[in-house]
C-alpha cells in the first residue's frame, strides 16, 4: 500500500508531506508536537483532504474500502455500554479475514485470555492498553496507527507488544515517545517539533550521535544499545 500525505496543515501541523510505500514507520516526538493529530490527519477524522491511499483521496473513500485500508487505534479504550466485556468488545473488532481462532491466540500470547469475560470498563488502564492492541491487529486494516500502544505496561507486557507487532503481517505505524521501542523496531522514522517534520528517514540514521545530539541536545544518551534521559 503506498500513503501519501501531501501538505497536510490543521491548527496543530504545519504543511506536512511524506510518502510511505510498503513501509512501516514510527512516529516520535515530544508532548504536543502533533503526532495523534497526524495519525487522525492520516485515517480521516481530520478531513484536510490531501491523504491518499494507493492515489485514492482517503476523504473519498466509502466507509467499508477506508475501514479496510486505515485503523487508528487510540491511547485509551472508550466503550459506551456498560456492560460490554472483553471478548464481545474483540468480537466485534474482527474484519478483514480474521477469525475468532485468531482472537482466542492473540489473547493467550497477550495473556489476557483470562479476561474474556471482564467488564471492559472493569479492567486496569494495562489492560486495557492490551485490549486495544488486540482489537487493532484484529481488524487486520492494511494500515493500522497504533497510538502508544506500550503506554501503562510493564516490562514483560511490553516484550508481549514488541513481539506482535513483529509478527503482525499488514503495515503499522506506531506513536511513541519510547526511544527504546523505535530503535528496536527498526521502522522509518517521522519526528515532529512544534507541528513541523524535522526528521524523516531511517532508523539507523536517526539514531546516528550527531542527529540525537541535533534533535536532543544532551537530554538523551546512549548506554550501549539503550537510550536513557541524561539527568546531569
Amino acid at each position: 500500500m503506498k500513503l501519501h500525505v501531501d501538505n497536510v496543515t490543521t491548527p496543530y501541523l504545519r504543511t506536512i508531506s511524506f510518502e510511505l510505500d510498503n513501509e512501516n514507520a514510527v512516529i516520535l516526538g515530544s508532548n504536543g508536537a502533533g503526532k495523534t493529530t497526524l495519525a487522525k490527519a492520516i485515517v480521516g477524522l481530520y478531513d484536510t483532504g490531501n491523504v491518499y491511499v494507493d492515489g485514492e483521496s482517503v476523504a473519498s473513500l466509502c466507509a467499508k474500502r477506508r475501514a479496510e485500508a486505515l485503523n487508528f487505534i487510540p491511547s485509551k479504550l472508550d466503550v459506551f455500554d456498560d456492560y460490554i466485556d472483553v471478548e464481545e468488545f474483540l468480537e466485534l473488532c474482527l474484519f478483514n479475514g480474521t477469525s475468532a481462532g485468531d482472537m482466542e491466540e492473540m489473547l493467550k500470547h497477550l495473556t489476557i485470555d483470562h479476561l474474556k469475560n471482564s467488564s471492559c470498563k472493569s479492567i486496569s488502564s494495562g489492560e486495557s492498553q492490551l485490549v486495544l492492541f488486540a482489537g487493532g491487529l484484529l481488524h487486520n486494516a492494511a494500515l493500522s496507527i497504533f497510538d502508544e500502544p506500550t503506554a501503562n505496561l510493564d516490562s514483560d507486557k511490553k516484550i508481549k507488544v514488541f513481539e506482535m507487532l513483529q509478527r503482525h503481517r499488514g503495515l503499522k505505524m506506531v506513536i511513541t515517545h519510547d526511544l527504546n521501542l523505535a530503535y528496536r523496531l527498526g521502522y522509518r522514522i517521522i519526528f515532529l517539533r512544534q507541528g513541523e517534520l524535522v526528521f524523516d528517514g531511517a532508523c539507523r540514521d536517526f539514531f546516528d550521535a550527531a542527529n540525537l545530539e541535533r534533535l536532543f541536545g544532551n537530554s538523551i544518551k546512549r548506554v550501549d544499545e539503550y537510550f536513557m534521559v541524561n539527568y546531569q
